[in-house]
């Protein structure tokens, strides 16, 4: 299979894989990219992003990381990132 798939991408698509690069994953374990995983019925934050987006959060900046977070994130997630902002938001005032 994996012959057949990189002969279609140097014939059809004109493309070069890197042999190091030409690895077959399940899709069950999602696909890293820019601190977000991403799987085929959606995406969600590294826990690295997440504790990040949670700890860094201020006055400044929380319509950045609030929109970070709604875009790779479940409604569970967004919730709980909405009353952390609320806490820090009051703490700062």
């Amino acid at each position: 299979m994996r012959e057949r798939i990189i002969h279609f991408i140097k014939e059809k698509l004109h493309l070069y894989l890197h042999p190091k690069n030409d690895i077959i994953m399940q899709e069950k374990d999602g696909l890293r990219f820019l601190g977000v995983v991403i799987f085929p019925q959606g995406r969600r934050l590294n826990k690295r992003n997440w504790q990040r987006a949670r700890s860094k959060l201020n006055l400044h900046n929380n319509a950045s990381y609030s929109g970070f977070v709604r875009k790779h994130s479940s409604v569970k997630r967004i919730r709980e990132f909405n009353w952390t902002l609320l806490e820090k938001l009051k703490s700062e005032l």
